[in-house]
C-alpha cells in the first residue's frame, strides 16, 4: 500500500514538473494547433464579407448609373418631343397669320371697289383687311378652327374621337402670331433716292429717333473701331452716302465719303447701293452696337412708301413721327411741357383703345383734329404730320413673329412675308 502511493506521488510530481516547464516556454514556440485553427477562420470570414460588401457597392453603382442614364434618356426623349411639337405649333400660327394677311389685302381691294361701284367716297367703307389683321393668333383660335373642320367635314366616329380630346392634343401647349406692315416703318433705301422731298422726310424721321438726349453719350465717344458720328446729322448724312451712287460726301461736297472707312484696321469702302438688310446697318459709320438695336425696329427696306400707315403703326411710332413734324426750332422737351400735352396724350389713348376695341382705326384726320383740340398746333406743323403719315394700306410686305412653347420647350420663328406673292422670303427659327 505504502509503495503504490509513493508511485502515484512520484507521477503527480512529474505532471506537475512538465506543466510548470511548459508554461515557462515562449508563445510562439507553443503553438496550439486549436489556435490557429480559429484564427485562420477569422481571416477568411473577414475576406467573405469584404468580397460581399464590394460586390453590392459595384452592384448599386451600376443600378444607379443606369437608373440616371435611362432617366436622363427619357427626359431628351420627352424635350424632343415637346421641341418638335412647339415648332410646328409656331410654323402653324405663323401660316395662320400669312393666310389672313394674304385674303386681308384682297378684302379691303373689294371694299374699294364696292364703295367706288355705289358711288360711296373713297373711305368710307370700313377697312375689312386691317380688320382681320388685328384678329389675334393663338392655339385656342387654331383649335376652333380645327374642331369646326372636323365638324363639318369628318364622320361621326371621328368627330367622337376629336372631342374626347384631340383638339387639345393636336395644338397641345401654348403658341401666338403676330405680324407688322413694313409701311410703319421709315425705308431707309429712300435715301439714295435723287428725290428731294422723299430724302427730306426720311432724314426727319430718322432725326426725330436720334435727337433723343440720351443718346448723346454716342455721339461724344469713340465706338469699337475708335470712331464716331459727331452728331446727328454726320450719323444720318453717312446712312445716305452708303446707298447713294456718288463719291462725295453728303452735305460736303469737297469731302470723300469713303475716308471714314479707309483707315479703319479692316478697312472697306461703302456699298453705294441699296440695303439687302436692315443688318447692314452696323457696317456704316457711325452705328454703334446700341445704336443698331435702337434703329432696328424702326427701319425697313422693304417698304416703297415714305410714309407710315397710321392704321397699324405702334404707338412709339407714332411718338417718333409726330416728333420729326416739329416746327422750325421746337424742341421735344417743349412739346413735352406744353400745358397741352397731357390732354392730347389722353386723347390720343383713348382713340387707340376704343378704335382696338371696336376694330376701327385711327385717320389722319383724327391724329391731325387731336393737335388742334389740344393747342399743339403752335408746335406741331400738321401740315407735315399729312406728309409723314397715310391712311392708305399700299403694302405688301410684313415680318412676321411667331412663338410655340410646350413644356419646356420654346419655338421663335421670325419671318418675311410677301402678301401680293403670298411667298415667304425669309425665315428664320430659334
Amino acid at each position: 500500500m505504502l509503495g503504490r502511493l509513493k508511485e502515484k506521488g512520484a507521477g503527480f510530481v512529474a505532471s506537475l514538473r512538465r506543466t510548470l516547464r511548459d508554461d515557462r516556454r515562449p508563445l510562439h514556440r507553443r503553438g496550439p494547433v486549436s489556435r490557429r485553427s480559429r484564427t485562420g477562420r477569422g481571416n477568411e470570414r473577414g475576406v467573405a464579407l469584404l468580397v460581399v460588401l464590394s460586390t453590392l457597392a459595384l452592384v448599386t453603382a451600376a443600378t444607379v448609373d443606369l437608373q440616371f442614364n435611362s432617366h436622363v434618356d427619357v427626359m431628351l426623349g420627352f424635350n424632343a418631343r415637346d421641341g418638335l411639337q412647339a415648332e410646328y405649333n409656331a410654323l402653324s400660327a405663323l401660316r395662320l397669320r400669312a393666310l389672313i394677311i394674304k385674303h386681308a389685302q384682297r378684302l379691303n381691294s373689294a371694299a374699294q371697289g364696292l364703295a367706288g361701284a355705289l358711288g360711296m367716297e373713297s373711305g368710307a367703307m370700313p377697312p375689312i383687311g386691317q380688320m382681320l389683321d388685328m384678329i389675334p393668333v393663338d392655339c385656342g383660335l387654331m383649335s376652333a378652327i380645327v374642331r369646326e373642320v372636323d365638324d363639318d367635314w369628318g364622320d361621326a366616329e371621328d368627330s367622337e374621337d376629336f372631342e374626347e380630346g384631340g383638339a387639345s392634343d393636336v395644338f397641345a401647349g401654348e403658341c401666338s402670331a403676330t405680324s407688322e406692315s413694313e409701311q410703319t416703318k421709315i425705308s431707309i433705301n429712300k435715301l439714295g433716292q435723287a428725290t428731294a422731298g422723299a430724302n427730306k422726310q426720311v432724314t426727319a424721321f430718322l432725326m426725330g429717333l436720334l435727337m433723343n438726349p440720351s443718346l448723346e453719350r454716342h455721339f461724344d465717344e469713340d465706338d469699337y473701331n475708335g470712331v464716331h458720328a459727331e452728331d446727328p446729322e454726320e450719323l444720318v448724312a453717312a446712312i445716305a452716302d452708303w446707298v447713294d451712287r456718288d463719291k462725295n460726301e453728303t452735305g460736303n461736297l469737297v469731302a470723300d465719303e469713303d475716308r471714314h472707312y479707309s483707315y479703319l484696321k479692316d478697312s472697306y469702302l461703302p456699298k453705294n447701293a441699296p440695303f439687302d438688310s436692315v443688318a447692314e446697318l452696323q457696317l456704316v459709320h457711325g452705328v454703334d452696337d446700341e445704336l443698331y438695336d435702337i434703329l432696328k425696329p424702326h427701319v425697313t427696306v422693304h417698304s416703297e412708301s415714305t410714309q407710315i400707315e397710321i392704321s397699324t403703326a405702334p404707338d412709339e411710332r407714332i411718338w417718333l413721327g409726330l416728333a420729326s413734324c416739329l416746327r422750325q426750332g421746337v424742341s421735344v422737351v417743349e412739346l413735352f411741357n406744353h400745358p397741352g400735352f397731357v390732354e392730347f396724350v389722353r386723347m390720343f389713348t383713348e382713340m387707340r383703345m376704343l378704335g382696338g376695341a371696336s376694330f376701327t382705326v385711327m385717320k389722319v384726320a383724327t391724329l391731325v383734329s387731336i393737335i388742334e383740340t389740344t393747342g399743339l398746333g403752335a408746335l406741331i406743323d400738321t401740315a407735315a404730320v399729312n406728309n409723314v403719315f397715310t391712311d392708305k394700306s399700299v403694302n405688301t410686305w410684313y415680318t412676321l413673329h411667331a412663338m410655340g412653347r410646350v413644356g419646356n420647350a420654346t419655338r421663335k420663328i421670325t419671318a418675311v412675308f410677301q402678301s401680293a406673292e403670298a411667298q415667304f422670303y425669309y425665315v428664320r427659327i430659334e
